[in-house]
This record gives structure tokens, C-alpha cells and sequence, in this order.
């Protein structure tokens, strides 16, 4: 069912949550918005947000006992998203479309390295160097952040629940865009909404323009086709692009509004850890509780430049190192006291996360180098006792850059 711009416009009911919704698609150029498709959207749980702001403090001018003024802060910008692992189990042969665009965007974007030679497969060979555009599109709203980028994700693979991949990032900024109704002509590149209603745009937002109907759209801005706010004066909405030949609302209103791809497609079929397999290499057949890998960038943001307000290009650097936590939760029985004593004779383990069927098409995570240290546990009053195992990744050689790989084969 097509979205109806006009209802909700004129709908008098506060914002549903349930309207929420995500894209995300690499930007051609670093830091500048791009109009996503239909495929850049993205299956994603409750909970995900972008947040903005730019913080203020009271001036420290005296003024006697009155707070007169306000100094501006640097813009702040933060996103985060939970996914599950959505795979096409009925490709007959590994390849990259086992998975959506924007999950291969932000695998690159977390690793840095992509090869696609036989399904997808991510490792840190290169350093991230690349930048999307993030939009949250919810009924009267929509969030649109660019230069935006992974600082650390979270892979959950919990023996009673389901597969989960938390992820979190930085951007340059967002624009909050809203929806206007136009009766006027529209002339050239602007678009005059009701009074007041220039306040639902900002300046380098996209748009796109809807017709009386509230669901076709100007052949101004078609589907896959946005315009970028260029200015704002008043009510007066400035577009890039070509001159406006089908906005014209002087006889059928018309309606700027956010941008948003026509239809959303996407693969809906996550894979929760019914099927899969774990294992240290050098541990017997082992009953895991839970396994957690957490990867974690730490970039330099970029935020520290004379005369700008934001990051500034190339707004971010990756100048930490790269920290690859594995958590893994057993049993204690036999098996697990000879792996403990080795794990204390500081011995490295290799691990190995698999969901999905070993013979189909699934994610796996490889860890070849963990070192763990000799992990405290306590006992319980009745049950099983369970041991949490937690350690960093480390690469194999030196400049091997192997300490995790992600592959979806």
C-alpha cells in the first residue's frame, strides 16, 4: 500500500512509532546527502534512533544575577540501529546478494575491507574510508544524516534468544523535514508553503514534491529522484535542480515533503540461531550458553576544525586501534577444566561463530588469535554452572590484520 503524504498531513494525530523507518545507502560524495532507493532500506528492531544536537552553555559575560546570552556549542550527531541477520537462504551459490546493500555498508564500514568474489566477506586488510547517508522516515517526519559512519557494532548470539547485530555510529549532522501543503504557482525553484510552515524545513534537506492525491509524484522529483533544499525564506522553499514544471498548486494543492524511496525491498528472513555452531578449536564438542563479539573502531572524530560547526571532512580518522572483544559463556564439565588451565598457561584460542546451516547459505565469524584471561566464576545454588570466557582478537602475524573475519558464504 502506497503512503499517503496528505493524510498525513492533515491527519490531527500525534506521530506513530510504528511509521519508522530506515535507509541507508553509500554516499558518492563524503559528507553530502544522497537520495536512497527502494533496496537501501533496511529491516530493523524498535529502539533505533539518530540523535542530534548542539549543546549550548550560559554565557559567562557578566550580567548581574540575569542570564543574558548563550554560547553555541560544536553540532553532535549519533545513530545507533539493532538488526537481525537477515540472509536469502535460496541462492543455490554463495554471492554478495545473500545480504541487503546497506548490511554490506555497514560491514565495510565497521572493517573496512570487502571482497565479493564468493558471497561477502569482511576483514580489517583496509581501513573504513567511506561515508553514508542515514534517513529515519517516520508519518509527519524524517531524520536525514550524512558523512555518517560505524564506531562499533555487537553481535549477539545467545543460546535462548535470537541473533542480534547492535550497531552504532557518528555523522556530520541531521535535518529534521517535515511536510507542507502549496497552493500557489511556484515559479522557478521555489515552493511557497502555508504561513508557519517554513519552519518544517531545513537548508540542505531532500524533498520531494507530492501531488493533490497525496501519493503520485511530480515529475519534479520522481521516484529514486530528490531536490536539496538550496534556501529558506519564510515560507519560501528554494530547490535545487531544474526549473519546477509539475509543481503547481494553484488549482490542486500540492506537497513538499521529505524524501523516501516509493517502496522498500529488502530480505525478511532472519536467521536467530536455531541453526549454527560454535567452537574453539582445540575444546571437544561443547554446549555454548551465548557468544558476544564486539568490534570496536574508536575513531579520532574530526571535530576539532577552526570555522566549522560539525565534523569536518574527512570527519572521522582511524588513529585507535581496532579492539575485537569475543565473550563466550559454557558449562563447566571435564572438557572446559583442561581448556581452563590451558587458557591460564596463557595459551591464544581459535574461534569460530557459525549461524545458519554449515552446508547453506550463512554467516560466518572467524577469530584464529584470542587470549583469554583466567576467567572468575561462581556456583550457583542448583543447576549448571556456567563459566564466561572474554578476550581480545589479535591479528596472527604481524601486519596480518586477521584478528576477525565476517563471512557470508
Amino acid at each position: 500500500m502506497a503512503r499517503n503524504y496528505k493524510s498525513f498531513y492533515t491527519s490531527t494525530n500525534d506521530s506513530s512509532a510504528l511509521e519508522q523507518a530506515f535507509y541507508l545507502k553509500k554516499e558518492t560524495t563524503k559528507g553530502t546527502l544522497i537520495a536512497p532507493a527502494s533496496t537501501d532500506f533496511l529491516f530493523t528492531l524498535s529502539g533505533g534512533s539518530i540523535k542530534f544536537n548542539q549543546p549550548f552553555e550560559t554565557s559567562p559575560h557578566r550580567s548581574g544575577r540575569h542570564n543574558l546570552s548563550t554560547i553555541k556549542k560544536k553540532k553532535v550527531c549519533s545513530w545507533n540501529l539493532t538488526t537481525y541477520f537477515n540472509i536469502d537462504e535460496s541462492l543455490g551459490a554463495a554471492s554478495s546478494a545473500e545480504i541487503d546493500a546497506p548490511v554490506r555498508q555497514l560491514w565495510k564500514s565497521v572493517l573496512g575491507n570487502e571482497v565479493l568474489t564468493s558471497g561477502a566477506v569482511y576483514s580489517s586488510l583496509t581501513t573504513p574510508d567511506e561515508t553514508f547517508t542515514l534517513m529515519e522516515v517516520g508519518d509527519k517526519w524524517a531524520r536525514q544524516a550524512r558523512g555518517a559512519f560505524v564506531m562499533d557494532n555487537t553481535v549477539g548470539l545467545p543460546g535462548n534468544g535470537e541473533a542480534t547485530c547492535e550497531w552504532n555510529g557518528g555523522a556530520v549532522e541531521s535535518f529534521m523535514i517535515g511536510i507542507g501543503k502549496s497552493v500557489t504557482a511556484n515559479a522557478a525553484n521555489s515552493i511557497t508553503v502555508a504561513a508557519g510552515e517554513g519552519d518544517s524545513f531545513r537548508v540542505g534537506g531532500l524533498v520531494m514534491v507530492i501531488k493533490s492525491d497525496g501519493v503520485t509524484r511530480s515529475s519534479d522529483t520522481p521516484s529514486g529522484s530528490a531536490r536539496t533544499i538550496t534556501a529558506i525564506a519564510g515560507d519560501v522553499i528554494t530547490l535545487s535542480g531544474a526549473v519546477l514544471t509539475d509543481s503547481d498548486g494553484s488549482v490542486n494543492e500540492v506537497y513538499l515533503c521529505y524524501y523516501e524511496p516509493a517502496t522498500k525491498t529488502a530480505i525478511n528472513n532472519p536467521l536467530t540461531g536455531l541453526v549454527g555452531s560454535m567452537s574453539f578449536a582445540d575444546l571437544p564438542s561443547q554446549c555454548f550458553r551465548s557468544a558476544t563479539i564486539k568490534i570496536a573502531n574508536d575513531h579520532e572524530l574530526v571535530d576539532y576544525c577552526y570555522g566549522h560547526d560539525s565534523l569536518d571532512a574527512p570527519f572521522f580518522v582511524p588513529a585507535n586501534r581496532l579492539t575485537v572483544t569475543v565473550t563466550a559463556e559454557l558449562n563447566l564439565n571435564a572438557n572446559l577444566v583442561q581448556f581452563f588451565n590451558r587458557v591460564q598457561d596463557f595459551e591464544s584460542k581459535d574461534f569460530q561463530a557459525v549461524l545458519g546451516s554449515a552446508s547453506g547459505r550463512r554467516m560466518v565469524i572467524d577469530c584464529p588469535k584470542v587470549q583469554f584471561p583466567v576467567p572468575e566464576f561462581s556456583v550457583p545454588e542448583s543447576g549448571s554452572i556456567p563459566v564466561s570466557f572474554e578476550g581480545v582478537a589479535y591479528e596472527t602475524a604481524l601486519d596480518a590484520a586477521d584478528e576477525i573475519t565476517v563471512s557470508f558464504v
